[in-house]
């Protein structure tokens, strides 16, 4: 073998393991932008984001936390005393209260056959949204809940704090809107 075609193999192999640094170095600043982050998809914490369709409104007085059979590791997961904030999904796309887990999760049969009693901790309001909040959430299919910091946590209830309850008409009204999402 000469050396220009020897270089030329050196070369090739050189360029491969730039390519190679280069995937493992963007890999590593992925993990380490997870780790910094506010939040982390499906993983449960002592607080979480739970994505709700707008039906919840037709169950206002009793919610209920459901996961659908793909996300029953996440559901087993869940214990008494652990906090949900309710994200209502679209049209809506907003946190409108704070809930926490007041049973053992309980298996059914149906759409969602996981699920966990609820209690409003802050009851429901107009809501405040990601981009409010400087959540830089994107929901996917797939994702049910989001863990918190404690620190994003508290920042979601001061949000939550400055606005008023919804009113009885106010309620009323978003039940009749979303009788047939449930």
């Amino acid at each position: 073998m000469n050396q220009e075609r020897r270089i030329e193999i050196l070369e090739a192999e050189v360029s491969e393991l730039k390519g190679k640094v280069n995937e493992l170095t963007n890999f590593l600043i992925k993990e380490e932008k997870k780790e910094n982050r506010e939040w982390n998809r499906n993983i449960v914490s002592d607080y979480m984001i739970k994505l709700v369709y707008p039906g919840i409104y037709c169950n206002i007085d009793k919610p209920k936390a459901g996961f659908p059979k793909n996300r029953r590791t996440v559901a087993e997961q869940l214990s008494i005393g652990q906090f949900m904030f309710i994200y209502v999904t679209a049209p809506e796309k907003k946190i409108i209260g704070l809930t926490k887990v007041v049973s053992n999760l309980k298996v059914t049969e149906g759409r969602w056959p996981y699920s966990v009693d609820l209690d409003w901790i802050i009851h429901p309001k107009l809501g405040v949204s990601f981009k409010d909040l400087d959540l830089d959430i994107r929901p996917r299919p797939g994702d049910t809940v989001f863990g918190l910091t404690d620190e994003k946590a508290k920042e979601i209830v001061t949000a939550l704090k400055g606005q008023e309850d919804l009113d009885g008409s106010t309620l009323i009204y978003l039940k009749q809107k979303y009788e047939d999402t449930e």
